[in-house]
């Protein structure tokens, strides 16, 4: 009998042993929510004055990031960096610029995606929200750049509840890659398609190993809406109007009535609009990741929330904040392209971090591919990104140069020093706002930055 038991309990052993090694070998799930246009200063948890504690909660689970930057200060730029881990003036059909309905700018076939590499590795992907890198052709949507599902918008900036640019375009909508027409606010249809992705990701049989899924839950909010001036819904602020193609449009920002009621104390009309849209997005995030938890996925789910360029604070009627950071979108001075970042992974990023390492949306790709244990493809065009996991979970420090090159505008940065059109130079570690241009005192250092500049630029254009 002793025997038996013994057999018995080394069958229990070998048994624990193996689901444990199952469980640590499983890929996990990546998560990234990217929102629009949301500034540095806006969220609680950056000093910001609007209530956002199911955002402040990823961070408190996570790691805060001070010094985060995207690829661009506009949409599309921003977007292009974030999925492919290269410099936007990288693109080889217009995406280092904003898309408007018209063009034709676009992702190459040559140019990989995360998307694309994961899928290859066993990952289902799924685009839930904003694309914006491409809509003139078939080709140039998500489902041929790596998606297996994409659920959302094409647009920049689509109006809220009727989902069309303005009157150009009334059925700018997809679900499951196909356009359609849906009832509601975007900000509440992109987060139920979201928590139905979910609630069918974990809906594996018993037993089985769910296969890992990538989620690039890219929201519009908290965007000004693309309205057609002569229809406009209730819940709606307009910031401006103007003509194109023989269609009036106005720019706006939009939320459901009911929730606006919330911020009557605010006076000032485009803030109190653009709080409640920002609040209104918060508890929209705050239902997705109960969802999450409930669908028992969240345990092995890396989760990114991101902004993808800092907001609007001096043009379009200030509605946004960057906090204590000079500029807005649009410009490479620091509120255009520092933006509020945080990553979580129960049990895996410990909780309640903050880092001020200088890090960028490129480096998701290759950090991704690092964690899920994917290579990357030998025949990729380029990768600017670097891969931070050391930072992320050994809270290590790197070197590195970020680069920007926007319109006529120019920037890098390296260490604490930025230089920013080739003349000024700041020192960020003391100088957040950029208000003490240091180049007059520090030539050998604008030197230093201007040839790396210059050695970097060189490399793109080869």
């Amino acid at each position: 009998m002793k025997s038996i038991a013994i057999i018995l309990l080394a069958g229990l052993v070998f048994a624990c042993n193996s689901s444990a090694d199952q469980q640590a070998e499983e890929k996990p799930n990546i998560i990234v929510i990217y929102v629009d246009d949301l500034g540095y200063g806006d969220l609680s948890c950056y000093g910001g004055d609007i209530p956002t504690p199911n955002i402040d909660q990823i961070a408190g689970d996570g790691i805060r990031f001070t010094d985060f930057y995207v690829g661009g200060p506009v949409c599309t730029p921003s977007r292009y960096s974030l999925l492919t881990g290269c410099y936007p003036n990288r693109s080889k059909h217009g995406l280092d610029g904003v898309l408007f309905p018209y063009d034709t700018g676009h992702l190459d076939e040559s140019e990989t995606t995360i998307a694309e590499v994961l899928k290859t590795n066993g990952y289902h992907t799924a685009l839930i929200g904003k694309w914006h890198l491409g809509l003139a052709e078939k080709e140039y949507l998500p489902d041929h750049h790596g998606f297996d599902l994409f659920t959302g918008h094409t647009h920049g900036c689509i109006d809220y509840f009727y989902h069309g640019y303005g009157g150009l375009d009334s059925e700018g909508w997809y679900i499951n890659n196909e356009k359609r027409r849906e009832e509601g606010y975007a900000t509440d249809l992109i987060t139920n398609h979201a928590i139905k992705y979910i609630e069918e990701r974990s809906a594996g049989m018993p037993g089985q190993t769910q296969q890992p899924f990538f989620l690039y839950l890219s929201y519009n909010a908290p965007h000004f809406g693309k309205s057609d001036a002569n229809n406009l819904p209730p819940g709606t602020l307009i910031l401006n109007e103007y003509e194109l193609n023989n269609h009036e449009l106005a720019n706006t920002l939009q939320v459901p009535e009911e929730h606006l009621q919330e911020f009557d104390d605010i006076e000032d009309q485009p803030k109190r609009y653009y709080s409640a849209m920002a609040s209104y997005l918060d508890s929209c995030v705050g239902s997705f990741m109960e969802s999450l938890k409930e669908s028992g996925l969240y345990d092995n789910t890396m989760i990114w929330f991101i902004s993808d360029n800092g907001g609007y604070v001096e043009g379009f009627k200030i509605h946004g904040s960057n906090g204590p950071l000079k500029g807005e979108k649009g410009i490479l001075e620091e509120g255009g392209i520092r933006v509020a970042a945080m990553v979580s992974w129960k049990d895996r990023i410990e909780a309640g971090q903050t880092r001020n390492q200088p890090l960028c949306n490129i480096d998701l790709f290759p950090t991704i591919c690092k964690i899920t244990n994917c290579e990357i493809p030998e025949d990729i065009l380029a990768m600017d990104g670097m891969d931070i996991s050391s930072v992320l979970f050994e809270n290590a420090t790197i070197e590195r140069e970020l680069f920007w090159k926007f319109k006529k505008q120019t920037a890098i940065r390296i260490g604490k020093w930025k230089l920013f059109n080739g003349n000024e130079l700041y020192d960020l570690d003391a100088d957040i706002g950029e208000k003490n241009n240091l180049a007059d005192e520090y030539p050998e250092k604008v030197k230093e930055l201007s040839d790396a500049f210059k050695k970097i630029e060189n490399s793109i254009s080869e």
